[in-house]
Protein backbone atom coordinates (compact mmCIF):
# COMPACT_ATOMS: atom_id res chain seq x y z
CA UNK A 1 0.00 0.00 0.00
CA UNK A 2 1.40 3.36 -1.02
CA UNK A 3 2.28 5.95 1.57
CA UNK A 4 -0.38 8.58 2.04
CA UNK A 5 1.00 12.04 2.71
CA UNK A 6 -2.12 13.06 4.59
CA UNK A 7 -1.72 10.15 6.91
CA UNK A 8 1.86 11.06 7.51
CA UNK A 9 0.90 14.61 8.46
CA UNK A 10 -1.81 13.40 10.80
CA UNK A 11 0.29 10.70 12.41
CA UNK A 12 1.80 11.52 15.76
CA UNK A 13 5.50 12.25 15.79
CA UNK A 14 7.78 9.39 16.53
CA UNK A 15 10.27 9.29 19.30
CA UNK A 16 13.02 10.41 16.96
CA UNK A 17 11.03 13.41 15.85
CA UNK A 18 10.11 14.39 19.38
CA UNK A 19 13.61 14.00 20.72
CA UNK A 20 15.70 17.19 20.96
CA UNK A 21 18.44 17.61 18.37
CA UNK A 22 21.90 16.70 19.38
CA UNK A 23 24.87 19.03 19.36
CA UNK A 24 26.11 17.63 16.11
CA UNK A 25 22.73 18.19 14.45
CA UNK A 26 22.61 21.79 15.72
CA UNK A 27 26.09 22.47 14.37
CA UNK A 28 25.11 20.96 11.01
CA UNK A 29 22.02 23.21 10.86
CA UNK A 30 24.03 26.34 11.64
CA UNK A 31 26.60 25.52 9.03
CA UNK A 32 24.06 24.58 6.39
CA UNK A 33 22.92 27.49 4.14
CA UNK A 34 19.28 28.49 4.62
CA UNK A 35 16.84 27.35 2.02
CA UNK A 36 14.85 29.77 -0.12
CA UNK A 37 11.71 29.26 1.92
CA UNK A 38 13.48 29.93 5.18
CA UNK A 39 15.05 33.16 3.78
CA UNK A 40 11.65 34.37 2.62
CA UNK A 41 10.13 33.61 6.02
CA UNK A 42 12.90 35.54 7.79
CA UNK A 43 12.49 38.61 5.56
CA UNK A 44 8.73 38.66 6.04
CA UNK A 45 8.81 38.10 9.80
CA UNK A 46 9.01 41.34 11.89
CA UNK A 47 12.13 41.71 13.98
CA UNK A 48 11.80 40.97 17.63
CA UNK A 49 12.45 43.56 20.30
CA UNK A 50 15.80 42.09 21.17
CA UNK A 51 16.90 42.08 17.54
CA UNK A 52 15.81 45.78 17.12
CA UNK A 53 17.70 46.73 20.24
CA UNK A 54 20.81 44.92 19.00
CA UNK A 55 20.61 46.70 15.64
CA UNK A 56 20.22 50.14 17.29
CA UNK A 57 23.13 49.54 19.63
CA UNK A 58 25.39 48.07 16.96
CA UNK A 59 27.66 50.65 15.25
CA UNK A 60 27.04 51.10 11.52
CA UNK A 61 29.31 49.17 9.25
CA UNK A 62 31.62 50.84 6.75
CA UNK A 63 29.38 49.89 3.85
CA UNK A 64 26.29 51.36 5.52
CA UNK A 65 28.14 54.62 6.24
CA UNK A 66 29.32 54.80 2.66
CA UNK A 67 25.78 54.23 1.38
CA UNK A 68 24.37 57.03 3.61
CA UNK A 69 27.00 59.49 2.44
CA UNK A 70 26.40 58.62 -1.20
CA UNK A 71 22.60 58.83 -0.91
CA UNK A 72 21.13 62.32 -1.86
CA UNK A 73 19.43 64.19 1.02
CA UNK A 74 15.67 64.62 1.07
CA UNK A 75 13.99 68.04 0.66
CA UNK A 76 13.39 68.51 4.38
CA UNK A 77 16.95 67.53 5.24
CA UNK A 78 18.29 69.87 2.55
CA UNK A 79 16.20 72.76 3.88
CA UNK A 80 17.40 72.19 7.44
CA UNK A 81 21.01 71.88 6.37
CA UNK A 82 20.70 74.96 4.16
CA UNK A 83 19.39 77.09 7.05
CA UNK A 84 22.22 75.93 9.31
CA UNK A 85 24.95 76.41 6.71
CA UNK A 86 23.74 79.89 5.54
CA UNK A 87 22.36 78.92 2.13
CA UNK A 88 21.33 82.06 0.20
CA UNK A 89 17.60 82.89 -0.09
CA UNK A 90 17.62 81.88 -3.78
CA UNK A 91 18.01 78.25 -2.71
CA UNK A 92 15.04 78.36 -0.32
CA UNK A 93 11.75 76.67 -1.26
CA UNK A 94 9.45 78.92 -3.35
CA UNK A 95 6.69 79.02 -0.71
CA UNK A 96 9.00 80.12 2.08
CA UNK A 97 10.73 82.66 -0.15
CA UNK A 98 7.40 84.19 -1.19
CA UNK A 99 6.28 84.39 2.45
CA UNK A 100 9.42 86.20 3.55
CA UNK A 101 9.23 88.64 0.64
CA UNK A 102 5.61 89.38 1.49
CA UNK A 103 6.45 90.12 5.13
CA UNK A 104 9.37 92.34 4.09
CA UNK A 105 7.02 94.36 1.85
CA UNK A 106 4.01 94.59 4.16
CA UNK A 107 5.85 95.78 7.30
CA UNK A 108 7.36 99.01 5.77
CA UNK A 109 4.06 99.77 4.06
CA UNK A 110 2.25 99.48 7.39
CA UNK A 111 4.75 101.80 9.08
CA UNK A 112 4.41 104.39 6.31
CA UNK A 113 0.61 104.17 6.41
CA UNK A 114 0.54 104.72 10.18
CA UNK A 115 2.90 107.69 9.88
CA UNK A 116 0.73 109.33 7.21
CA UNK A 117 -2.38 108.70 9.30
CA UNK A 118 -0.97 110.40 12.40
CA UNK A 119 0.41 113.31 10.37
CA UNK A 120 -2.97 113.91 8.70
CA UNK A 121 -4.83 113.49 11.97
CA UNK A 122 -2.52 115.78 13.92
CA UNK A 123 -2.52 118.49 11.27
CA UNK A 124 0.35 120.66 10.04
CA UNK A 125 1.41 123.66 12.11
CA UNK A 126 1.76 125.72 8.89
CA UNK A 127 -1.53 124.68 7.34
CA UNK A 128 -3.21 128.04 7.95
CA UNK A 129 -2.16 131.54 7.02
CA UNK A 130 -4.60 133.24 9.35
CA UNK A 131 -2.97 135.53 11.93
CA UNK A 132 -2.60 134.03 15.37
CA UNK A 133 -4.14 135.56 18.44
CA UNK A 134 -0.74 136.65 19.73
CA UNK A 135 -0.06 138.59 16.54
CA UNK A 136 -3.16 140.78 16.82
CA UNK A 137 -2.99 143.98 18.74
CA UNK A 138 -4.20 144.04 22.32
CA UNK A 139 -3.79 147.83 22.55
CA UNK A 140 -7.10 149.56 23.07
CA UNK A 141 -8.06 152.31 20.63
CA UNK A 142 -8.43 155.81 22.03
CA UNK A 143 -11.78 157.06 23.24
CA UNK A 144 -12.18 159.46 20.33
CA UNK A 145 -11.79 156.72 17.72
CA UNK A 146 -14.80 155.46 15.79
CA UNK A 147 -16.84 152.60 17.33
CA UNK A 148 -15.36 149.18 16.59
CA UNK A 149 -16.66 147.28 13.63
CA UNK A 150 -17.99 143.75 14.39
CA UNK A 151 -16.09 142.23 11.48
CA UNK A 152 -12.85 143.83 12.63
CA UNK A 153 -13.38 142.71 16.20
CA UNK A 154 -13.77 139.12 14.95
CA UNK A 155 -10.06 139.13 14.15
CA UNK A 156 -8.97 140.85 17.34
CA UNK A 157 -7.15 139.05 20.11
CA UNK A 158 -8.83 137.89 23.28
CA UNK A 159 -5.66 138.63 25.24
CA UNK A 160 -6.27 141.44 27.74
CA UNK A 161 -4.18 144.61 27.52
CA UNK A 162 -1.18 144.85 29.79
CA UNK A 163 -1.53 147.02 32.85
CA UNK A 164 0.61 150.04 33.57
CA UNK A 165 4.18 149.09 34.36
CA UNK A 166 3.82 145.47 33.21
CA UNK A 167 6.54 144.28 30.86
CA UNK A 168 6.39 142.01 27.85
CA UNK A 169 8.39 139.06 26.58
CA UNK A 170 12.04 139.68 25.55
CA UNK A 171 11.46 140.23 21.86
CA UNK A 172 11.58 143.40 19.80
CA UNK A 173 7.88 143.51 18.96
CA UNK A 174 7.89 146.95 17.30
CA UNK A 175 9.98 146.50 14.16
CA UNK A 176 9.83 149.88 12.49
CA UNK A 177 11.24 151.48 9.40
CA UNK A 178 14.52 152.51 10.94
CA UNK A 179 15.74 149.06 11.98
CA UNK A 180 17.16 146.08 10.13
CA UNK A 181 16.63 142.68 11.78
CA UNK A 182 19.66 140.56 12.56
CA UNK A 183 20.44 137.31 10.77
CA UNK A 184 19.93 135.32 13.96
CA UNK A 185 16.28 136.35 14.21
CA UNK A 186 16.14 135.98 17.99
CA UNK A 187 17.07 138.32 20.86
CA UNK A 188 20.19 137.52 22.80
CA UNK A 189 19.00 138.93 26.13
CA UNK A 190 17.17 136.95 28.82
CA UNK A 191 13.55 137.57 29.83
CA UNK A 192 13.17 140.98 31.49
CA UNK A 193 11.91 141.44 35.04
CA UNK A 194 8.41 142.78 35.56
CA UNK A 195 9.54 146.28 36.53
CA UNK A 196 12.45 148.60 35.79
CA UNK A 197 13.45 151.58 37.86
CA UNK A 198 14.59 153.74 34.92
CA UNK A 199 14.39 153.89 31.14
CA UNK A 200 18.12 153.21 31.01
CA UNK A 201 17.62 149.94 32.91
CA UNK A 202 14.77 149.00 30.58
CA UNK A 203 17.06 149.51 27.58
CA UNK A 204 19.72 147.29 29.13
CA UNK A 205 17.41 144.60 30.44
CA UNK A 206 14.64 144.16 27.87
CA UNK A 207 14.10 143.74 24.14
CA UNK A 208 10.59 145.15 23.88
CA UNK A 209 9.42 148.73 23.56
CA UNK A 210 6.52 147.75 25.78
CA UNK A 211 8.88 148.01 28.75
CA UNK A 212 8.29 151.81 28.60
CA UNK A 213 4.58 151.53 27.83
CA UNK A 214 3.40 153.61 30.80
CA UNK A 215 5.73 156.53 30.07
CA UNK A 216 4.91 156.36 26.34
CA UNK A 217 1.18 156.67 27.03
CA UNK A 218 1.79 159.79 29.13
CA UNK A 219 3.90 161.31 26.34
CA UNK A 220 1.18 160.65 23.76
CA UNK A 221 -1.49 162.17 25.99
CA UNK A 222 0.61 165.26 26.67
CA UNK A 223 1.50 165.64 22.97
CA UNK A 224 -2.17 165.55 22.01
CA UNK A 225 -2.73 168.36 24.47
CA UNK A 226 -0.03 170.41 22.74
CA UNK A 227 -0.87 169.66 19.09
CA UNK A 228 -3.97 167.53 18.66
CA UNK A 229 -3.50 167.12 14.90
CA UNK A 230 -0.09 165.53 15.27
CA UNK A 231 -1.35 162.35 16.93
CA UNK A 232 -4.80 161.42 15.61
CA UNK A 233 -6.33 158.03 16.36
CA UNK A 234 -6.89 155.58 13.53
CA UNK A 235 -10.53 154.55 13.04
CA UNK A 236 -11.66 150.95 13.08
CA UNK A 237 -11.84 149.22 9.73
CA UNK A 238 -12.70 145.58 8.94
CA UNK A 239 -9.55 145.17 6.84
CA UNK A 240 -7.20 146.91 9.31
CA UNK A 241 -5.27 144.74 11.77
CA UNK A 242 -2.81 146.07 14.34
CA UNK A 243 0.11 143.99 15.57
CA UNK A 244 0.86 143.81 19.27
CA UNK A 245 2.12 146.93 21.09
CA UNK A 246 1.27 149.32 18.24
CA UNK A 247 0.04 152.80 19.13
CA UNK A 248 -2.69 153.52 16.50
CA UNK A 249 -1.98 157.21 15.85
CA UNK A 250 -0.89 159.17 12.77
CA UNK A 251 -0.64 162.82 11.79
CA UNK A 252 -4.08 164.02 10.65
CA UNK A 253 -3.37 164.22 6.89
CA UNK A 254 -1.53 160.89 6.92
CA UNK A 255 -4.41 159.31 8.83
CA UNK A 256 -7.01 160.56 6.33
CA UNK A 257 -5.10 159.30 3.27
CA UNK A 258 -4.49 155.92 4.88
CA UNK A 259 -8.22 155.55 5.55
CA UNK A 260 -8.96 156.38 1.90
CA UNK A 261 -6.66 153.58 0.77
CA UNK A 262 -8.29 151.13 3.18
CA UNK A 263 -11.82 152.06 2.12
CA UNK A 264 -10.92 151.75 -1.56
CA UNK A 265 -9.70 148.17 -1.10
CA UNK A 266 -12.01 146.60 1.46
CA UNK A 267 -11.24 143.06 0.30
CA UNK A 268 -7.52 143.40 1.10
CA UNK A 269 -6.18 143.08 4.64
CA UNK A 270 -3.55 145.49 5.99
CA UNK A 271 -1.48 144.46 9.01
CA UNK A 272 0.28 147.42 10.66
CA UNK A 273 3.39 146.33 12.55
CA UNK A 274 4.54 149.82 13.57
CA UNK A 275 2.93 153.23 13.58
CA UNK A 276 3.51 156.00 16.15
CA UNK A 277 6.63 155.57 18.30
CA UNK A 278 7.45 157.86 21.24
CA UNK A 279 10.85 159.33 22.10
CA UNK A 280 11.15 156.85 24.96
CA UNK A 281 10.60 153.92 22.59
CA UNK A 282 12.99 155.41 20.05
CA UNK A 283 15.67 155.70 22.74
CA UNK A 284 15.40 151.95 23.39
CA UNK A 285 15.65 151.08 19.71
CA UNK A 286 18.62 153.41 19.24
CA UNK A 287 20.36 151.90 22.27
CA UNK A 288 19.85 148.36 20.95
CA UNK A 289 21.24 149.42 17.58
CA UNK A 290 24.36 150.94 19.15
CA UNK A 291 24.98 147.82 21.26
CA UNK A 292 24.05 145.43 18.42
CA UNK A 293 21.53 143.67 20.64
CA UNK A 294 17.90 142.55 20.43
CA UNK A 295 18.22 142.00 16.69
CA UNK A 296 18.47 145.73 15.88
CA UNK A 297 21.35 146.69 13.60
CA UNK A 298 20.32 150.18 12.43
CA UNK A 299 18.10 152.82 14.01
CA UNK A 300 17.50 156.56 13.73
CA UNK A 301 18.49 158.61 16.82
CA UNK A 302 15.67 159.84 19.06
CA UNK A 303 13.98 163.03 17.85
CA UNK A 304 14.68 162.26 14.15
CA UNK A 305 12.43 159.31 13.28
CA UNK A 306 9.30 159.85 11.18
CA UNK A 307 7.58 157.36 13.48
CA UNK A 308 7.82 159.97 16.26
CA UNK A 309 5.90 162.60 14.29
CA UNK A 310 3.17 160.23 13.05
CA UNK A 311 3.99 160.19 9.34
CA UNK A 312 5.42 156.67 9.01
CA UNK A 313 4.06 153.17 9.25
CA UNK A 314 5.24 149.64 8.54
CA UNK A 315 2.88 147.04 7.08
CA UNK A 316 3.30 143.33 6.52
CA UNK A 317 1.68 143.27 3.06
CA UNK A 318 3.87 146.04 1.65
CA UNK A 319 4.09 144.74 -1.93
CA UNK A 320 0.30 144.36 -2.22
CA UNK A 321 -0.49 147.79 -0.76
CA UNK A 322 2.28 149.74 -2.43
CA UNK A 323 0.26 150.94 -5.48
CA UNK A 324 -2.71 151.97 -3.32
CA UNK A 325 -0.56 153.79 -0.77
CA UNK A 326 1.53 155.55 -3.41
CA UNK A 327 -1.71 156.77 -4.95
CA UNK A 328 -2.44 158.42 -1.57
CA UNK A 329 0.92 160.26 -1.35
CA UNK A 330 2.77 157.63 0.66
CA UNK A 331 6.34 156.91 -0.41
CA UNK A 332 7.88 153.45 -0.20
CA UNK A 333 11.29 153.61 1.46
CA UNK A 334 12.76 150.99 -0.87
CA UNK A 335 14.71 147.76 -0.59
CA UNK A 336 16.58 149.02 2.46
CA UNK A 337 13.33 148.72 4.42
CA UNK A 338 10.66 146.96 2.37
CA UNK A 339 7.83 147.36 4.89
CA UNK A 340 8.17 151.11 5.52
CA UNK A 341 6.07 153.94 4.04
CA UNK A 342 6.35 157.70 4.72
CA UNK A 343 3.56 160.16 4.08
CA UNK A 344 4.86 162.99 1.88
CA UNK A 345 1.63 164.89 1.19
CA UNK A 346 1.36 168.65 0.89
CA UNK A 347 -0.55 168.92 4.17
CA UNK A 348 2.17 167.26 6.24
CA UNK A 349 3.01 169.14 9.42
CA UNK A 350 6.53 170.52 9.81
CA UNK A 351 9.08 168.08 11.19
CA UNK A 352 8.75 169.05 14.82
CA UNK A 353 9.32 166.60 17.64
CA UNK A 354 6.09 167.07 19.54
CA UNK A 355 6.77 163.95 21.56
CA UNK A 356 10.10 165.40 22.77
CA UNK A 357 8.37 168.60 23.88
CA UNK A 358 5.72 166.54 25.65
CA UNK A 359 8.39 164.64 27.58
CA UNK A 360 10.15 167.84 28.59
CA UNK A 361 6.91 169.21 30.01
CA UNK A 362 6.24 166.00 31.94
CA UNK A 363 9.75 166.02 33.40
CA UNK A 364 9.55 169.62 34.55
CA UNK A 365 6.14 169.04 36.08
CA UNK A 366 7.60 166.28 38.26
CA UNK A 367 11.11 167.76 38.86
CA UNK A 368 10.95 171.44 39.76
CA UNK A 369 14.47 171.27 41.18
CA UNK A 370 16.00 169.93 37.93
CA UNK A 371 14.25 171.57 34.97
CA UNK A 372 15.09 171.12 31.31
CA UNK A 373 14.46 173.50 28.41
CA UNK A 374 11.04 172.99 26.79
CA UNK A 375 12.05 173.53 23.16
CA UNK A 376 11.20 170.20 21.54
CA UNK A 377 14.84 169.45 20.69
CA UNK A 378 16.44 166.19 21.73
CA UNK A 379 19.58 167.47 23.42
CA UNK A 380 22.10 165.66 25.66
CA UNK A 381 20.38 167.30 28.66
CA UNK A 382 17.03 165.89 27.54
CA UNK A 383 18.56 162.45 27.07
CA UNK A 384 20.03 162.47 30.58
CA UNK A 385 16.55 163.18 32.01
CA UNK A 386 14.96 160.54 29.81
CA UNK A 387 17.42 157.87 30.97
CA UNK A 388 16.49 158.61 34.61
CA UNK A 389 12.73 158.63 34.00
CA UNK A 390 10.46 155.82 35.30
CA UNK A 391 9.39 153.45 32.48
CA UNK A 392 5.95 153.05 34.04
CA UNK A 393 5.33 156.81 33.93
CA UNK A 394 5.57 159.86 36.19
CA UNK A 395 3.48 160.31 39.29
CA UNK A 396 1.97 163.44 37.69
CA UNK A 397 0.77 162.88 34.14
CA UNK A 398 -0.58 165.09 31.36
CA UNK A 399 -1.80 168.53 32.45
CA UNK A 400 -4.63 169.15 30.02
CA UNK A 401 -7.78 167.47 28.76
CA UNK A 402 -7.73 165.86 25.35
CA UNK A 403 -8.38 168.41 22.65
CA UNK A 404 -10.31 167.59 19.51
CA UNK A 405 -8.34 167.63 16.25
CA UNK A 406 -9.16 170.40 13.82
CA UNK A 407 -10.26 169.47 10.33
CA UNK A 408 -8.38 170.90 7.36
Amino acid sequence: MADDPANEDAAPPSREDAAPPSREDAAREDAAPPSRKDAAREEAAPPSRKDAAREDAAPPSRKDAAREEAAPPSRKDATRQGDARGVPPDAWPPVRRALLLGVAFVVPCAVIALSVFFIVRGGSPHATLAPSASAVSSVAFPADAEPPDPAAMATASNTPALEKGQTAEPAFEDEGSDEAPSSSGSPAKPAPPKHFATVQEAAAGSCSTESVDGLSRQIIEQARCIKPNDFVALPKRPNLVLAAHVFPYLELAARDHLVKALDAHTNAKMTVNSCLRTVAQQYLVSHWSASKSCGVQLATPPGESNHEIGTALDIAEASKWRPALEAEDFKWLGTSDRVHFDYKGANTSPHTATDVLAFQKLWNRNHHDDPVNEDGHYTPATEQRLKKSPPSGFSIGASCAKASPQKH
